[in-house]
């Protein structure tokens, strides 16, 4: 109960953060709604403590957002607020669209569970028909929340543009319409006569309006800076995968040295530390001709090149003979401790991202 109690208040506070982010941005674009926003209680952070009484109404999930919608009409007629109930406009038309099409694909789930316990579960026992009323009420609360956004949407697009091209293909959402596709196995009132499908499997998905020539090279615009984007980041992590390759290698090498530098030890139990240590650092080796033996071969055969490689190509032994510790202590590349920063070979950033027309 405590950790559902935490995750609840880090949600709360999550939620309040964007709220108070919005109001920010909202007051430069409406500043109409400053008299609407002081009259509303104060943002406060929520406790989710058992002796917390807070009302419904100050829950940061029932906080108005004052948008063009759900303004006085005094103020959405404004002419400077035309362009702001549009966008609103844009937004809600795809919204109420996606949220009817969820409650067909929840629909189609949930008559595909009901099939799916006729032909497999077998038995009237407690626990198969458990499960299934279990997950019936999941998919079942999918659809309530699906049908909850599509009847806000609905309910926006009345007050921007009433009777406008919209309402011919988004109906009223009854209780009754969330029904289909096609004859509920509970339902009986339609065992005896003819089954007739709700509205929401007859309309079609909203079009989406055409696109002017400048909004179209915006979005190509925009769609091809993420994807240059995401592609200077998966440069970036190929860069810090090789690099950290090295540093595995580098720093087992050195460790094996240091091992070996340990053995040269003067006293009584010479012996014995100088039998410890020359077995760390057989270890040590030991784990770097694994990792060699992984990343060299796999590098070469997807021709991704790396300079530090032939520094440790004394790690692969072709023969199958055994490696001697000291053949490969007394190699290059010693790890030196030093944390640099990452070198990139000269000219591959430019070369990789170079989206200049030839």
């Amino acid at each position: 109960m405590s950790k559902q109690l935490a995750d609840l208040q880090e949600r709360w506070t999550a939620l309040l953060r964007l709220i108070q982010n919005w109001c920010e941005v909202q007051l430069v674009y409406t500043p109409h709604v400053a008299s609407l926003i002081s009259q509303t209680p104060p943002l406060q952070e929520m406790s989710t403590s058992p002796g917390n009484t807070a009302p419904p109404s100050s829950l940061p999930e029932n906080i108005l957002l004052f948008l063009p919608s759900s303004l006085p009409q005094h103020i959405r007629a404004l002419s400077e607020l035309q362009m702001i109930c549009k966008l609103e406009q844009r937004l809600r038309e795809p919204q109420a669209d996606d949220a009817l099409a969820e409650i067909r694909h929840q629909r189609q789930v949930i008559q595909g569970l009901w099939q799916f316990k006729q032909l497999n579960v077998s038995g009237t026992g407690n626990r198969p028909n458990t499960r299934m009323l279990k997950l019936y009420r999941q998919f079942n609360d999918k659809t309530e929340r699906a049908a909850a956004k599509y009847r806000t949407a609905r309910n926006a697009l009345d007050v921007l543009d009433p009777g406008g091209a919209w309402s011919k293909q988004m109906k009223e959402l009854n209780k009754k319409d969330i029904s289909g596709p096609g004859r509920d196995p509970e339902d009986t009132s339609t065992m005896n006569s003819r089954y007739e499908p709700s509205w929401i499997w007859l309309v079609p998905r909203a079009s989406v309006a055409e696109m002017d020539e400048n909004e179209f090279n915006e979005n190509m615009q925009v769609e091809w800076v993420k994807a240059r984007a995401h592609m200077r980041r998966w440069n970036e992590e190929v860069m810090i995968i090789k690099e950290e390759m090295r540093r595995v290698l580098a720093y087992h090498q050195w460790k094996a040295a240091w091992w070996m530098e340990q053995s040269f030890f003067q006293g009584d139990e010479a012996i014995v530390i100088s039998g410890y240590a020359h077995k760390q650092a057989a270890i040590s080796i030991q784990i770097a001709e694994q990792c060699a033996g992984y990343w060299l071969p796999y590098l070469k055969e997807k021709d991704i090149v790396v300079s530090w490689a032939s520094e440790f190509e004394n790690l692969l032994d072709d023969t199958g003979s055994q490696v001697s510790v000291q053949d490969i202590v007394g190699g290059e590349g010693e790890f030196d401790g030093d944390d640099d920063e990452l070198d990139m070979e000269e000219g591959e950033d430019d070369d990789l991202f170079d989206f200049s027309d030839d």
